[in-house]
């Protein structure tokens, strides 16, 4: 039978496989002949549409859940694997609000999970319901940048359901999300002092402080690309094969980053002195790893925990979301970095466009407008600041282990 009615629920379910698909969903019936005569006018509609004869209807645009999945698969084809990620996640959250439950997965252990399994068009038809998620939204604790998040990710949805290729499927002619306000977010303006950086290292096991190392000498370089530096890919020349030869310019050379969609041109940054002595350590501890940051041999995929421990053991503040009294962050993370090296260029440069290129900015008011140089030019910037951060004694240490405080 594909018409049934699950334990403790007073409405029936329908569940059947059309032309090699599955289809289920919620009836919202509770009489088993009106649950038969829904998924009957289902059946038919699918055959309508497969002979070509079906006439769109506002109630047919496609649920929420099977729109998420062709909007992700869209999605996919334009975004690198880890932004693909951070999008399923905001999705599966999403979905529990506007989707509906999937009945191959356990019941949700959200107890805010709702499931109103609704359609495209109903905030169109009901922009109560925007209310209503905004609502839900607040009731979980989700913050105002998060919140802002999930806005756009409403957006964008809408947005893909008014292309031409999916319009006439979709039948969205609107996107009910314009017009929603994002909430106002503190700016984030932490930044360590060296002096703290070095505490920090110092309580770092090495793997942590080699990858806090080159995000403070190499601050264009974010936490992921740093992680996942190889030896034989990102490196220009190979320092390992010239020796790391210091009176050639070595360069880290980064094709899928962040903003490569935006700038189209791989992440350059040329290699200071003290880097490149830096990195010739860690090729000497572990000549055999093609990872430049590795643990025990392998490839590290996350450190935050260790860069955790490390600053609270060096007894600075370390989380993203740790704010003051007055509500201005105050907490560190691997991302201070690239706040604190800016902070310091910028007592050491004279041209903001100089401060621009070697932060790796895109315009001014990150860092007056777009403008690049050829990245040779930025090393003496670079050299500046790495002869005023001086880490080199601390991250090249014999020992491995991260120095812990003890009672």
């Amino acid at each position: 039978m594909s018409v049934f009615l699950q334990k403790q629920r007073v409405t029936y379910n329908f569940d059947f496989w059309y032309r090699g698909k599955r289809y289920w969903g919620n009836t919202h019936q509770t009489t088993l002949a009106d649950a038969k005569r829904v998924e009957s006018r289902i059946r038919e509609k699918l055959r309508h549409e497969a002979g070509g004869i079906a006439i769109f209807r506002r109630c047919d645009s496609p649920t929420f859940r099977d729109w998420a999945n062709i909007f992700l698969e869209y999605k996919s084809k334009k975004l690198e694997s880890t932004s693909v990620k951070h999008l399923v996640d905001m999705l599966r959250v999403a979905l529990r609000f506007w989707g509906a439950a999937d009945p191959n997965m356990p019941p949700a252990t959200d107890p805010s999970a709702v499931f109103r399994d609704l359609r495209l068009c109903d905030p169109i038809d009901q922009p109560e319901l925007i209310l209503e998620w905004e609502a839900w939204l607040t009731a979980r604790g989700i913050g105002a940048q998060s919140k802002n998040h999930y806005r756009g990710l409403m957006r964008r949805m809408y947005e893909v359901a008014r292309l031409p290729e999916y319009r006439r499927y979709t039948g969205v002619q609107t996107n009910p999300f314009i017009g929603t306000m994002n909430d106002p977010t503190m700016p984030r303006d932490v930044t360590m002092t060296v002096q703290d950086l070095r505490a920090w290292l110092t309580h770092a096991s090495y793997h942590v402080r080699l990858a806090v190392a080159i995000g403070a000498l190499a601050h264009k370089l974010r936490e992921k690309n740093i992680l996942e530096l190889q030896w034989s890919q990102h490196f220009e020349p190979d320092p390992r094969q010239t020796k790391f030869n210091p009176r050639i310019t070595h360069y880290i050379k980064v094709r899928h980053h962040k903003t490569v969609r935006r700038v189209r041109r791989p992440l350059v940054v040329p290699i200071a002195a003290q880097l490149l002595r830096v990195l010739q350590d860690a090729w000497r501890r572990f000549p055999d790893a093609d990872y430049v940051v590795t643990y025990h041999g392998r490839p590290v995929k996350n450190i935050t925990g260790g860069a955790k421990a490390a600053a609270e053991a060096a007894g600075l503040t370390y989380g993203r979301d740790v704010r003051n009294a007055d509500g201005n962050p105050i907490g560190l993370t691997f991302h201070t970095l690239r706040h604190t090296a800016t902070t310091l260029m910028s007592d050491l440069v004279d041209s903001p466009f100089d401060l621009m290129d070697a932060a790796g900015h895109s315009d001014i008011a990150t860092t007056m407008q777009y403008r690049h140089t050829r990245p040779r030019h930025q090393k003496p910037t670079l050299e500046r600041l790495s002869r005023s951060v001086k880490i080199e004694d601390v991250v090249t240490k014999p020992n491995l282990m991260a120095r812990r405080h003890t009672a």
